[in-house]
């Protein structure tokens, strides 16, 4: 990301959106854009407006995830909408923002890339009664959903495994004897699949393998 900061970026942004303006806000440690959004398709088709106020956190950026909320109040306050009662938006399943978090965002970026598809996807919903590249369900189940979709794991005993080697219970050497399945070497099985996780970051990883152990423990009880 560089040394690019966030004055630089916001100053950016708004000389491409002329429709947004930044706004005074009672915590000092945030940033607060508030505008309207114009949903136009391919074809530039006017599909509708939304107006938004966008929440960054001045002291985490880059590695913060933008806080949307809908104020407009155009969509219905629904789980299945993905928007909270209060306005604030799901943009996105949450280890993908950990991910973008992690590593960085450049917000007009993000607001392109995922802002303005969250709200073009809802229009998108309201036509085709589904979302352009599908959906993730609610809560847990929608983990379980991204950990078979994204990383082709549906052993919740092996997920458990793979989760404690992520986080380091144990930390196996790259040339050892994988402590997962067995292996020769780690670093040529399930190593592979530790690497694939680690982006998302201890926090989340622990989330999930409490998650993941507690359903395991349902299962063998069941």
């Amino acid at each position: 990301m560089g040394n690019y900061s966030l004055d630089t970026e916001i100053k950016h942004f708004l000389s491409k959106y002329f429709a947004f303006e930044r706004v005074e806000y009672p915590n000092p440690n945030y940033l607060v854009l508030e505008g309207k959004m114009d949903i136009v398709d391919d074809d530039n088709a006017y599909w509708g407006s939304f107006e938004v106020q966008i929440i960054l956190n001045k002291n985490e950026y880059p590695h913060t995830v933008p806080v949307v909320i809908e104020k407009s109040n155009v969509i219905d306050r629904t789980d299945d909408l993905h928007i909270s009662k209060e306005g604030a938006c799901c943009l996105d399943i949450p280890h993908v923002l950990d991910k973008m978090k992690r590593r960085g965002i450049r917000f007009t970026s993000f607001y392109q890339d995922v802002i303005y598809p969250f709200f073009a996807n809802y229009h998108y919903h309201c036509d085709k009664k589904k979302y352009a590249k599908g959906e993730y369900k609610h809560g847990f189940s929608g983990v379980i959903q991204f950990y078979e979709e994204e990383h082709q794991l549906t052993n919740i005993e092996y997920i458990v495994s793979l989760l404690k080697v992520t986080i380091g219970f144990p930390k196996p050497e790259r040339n050892s004897q994988c402590p997962i399945c067995g292996k020769p070497k780690f670093k040529r099985c399930c190593g592979k699949k530790v690497l694939e996780l680690i982006p998302y970051g201890q926090e989340r990883l622990k989330k999930d393998l409490d998650l993941f152990t507690y359903l395991l423990s349902e299962k063998k009880e069941a």
